[in-house]
């Protein structure tokens, strides 16, 4: 853990309030220029939406919930999505983000941590991720022990004009 700041822990009934603060986060990530699932001046109807079944899927069980700080306001957030059937021996991990005010201090890296620790604790055998091209974080994950096996050209689409690779990466837990 980074000196000063909380510990990571897994939110397992979120409180009513972590799906507006999650939203909150999101939309200052995505103004920041985060590659989290939209890009800046998205609509903050769609971010919020979006936040509000990520917090559900994790009161359900069909997530695990990682936040740095409370989980009614969130200094980071990741989540686990487990894989079913015969892909439940791995699970991907989604919506890594850090406050803009606090990039750069490791933070990333501590949420990830944590991430990786519970599924090597609960004995998962793989991580895997999709990250955006064009921007540091296929170099960040590959940093971090991910191996990239292969992209997706044009896999998401920032503007008519601006299509972008997404860097597959697995990380191996054995």
């Amino acid at each position: 853990m980074t000196a000063g700041v909380p510990a990571v822990r897994r939110v397992v009934d979120p409180h009513p309030g972590a799906a507006a603060a999650l939203g909150d986060l999101w939309i200052a990530v995505t103004e920041a220029g985060g590659a989290v699932d939209f890009v800046p001046g998205a609509d903050p109807d769609e971010v919020r939406a979006l936040a509000v079944e990520t917090v559900d899927a994790a009161r359900s069980g069909a997530s695990r919930m990682f936040v740095l700080g409370e989980d009614t306001a969130p200094l980071g957030t990741v989540f686990l999505v487990p894989g079913t059937g015969i892909a439940a021996h791995r699970a991907d991990v989604q919506r890594l983000m850090v406050r803009p005010d606090l990039q750069g201090r490791g933070l990333g890296t501590v949420l990830l941590d944590a991430a990786v620790a519970h599924a090597r604790e609960t004995g998962l055998a793989m991580l895997t991720l999709g990250a955006r091209g064009g921007t540091p974080l296929p170099a960040f994950y590959a940093a971090r022990g991910f191996v990239e096996y292969g992209r997706l050209p044009g896999g998401v689409l920032l503007s008519p004009e601006d299509a972008r690779d997404v860097h597959l990466f697995f990380l191996p837990l054995g």
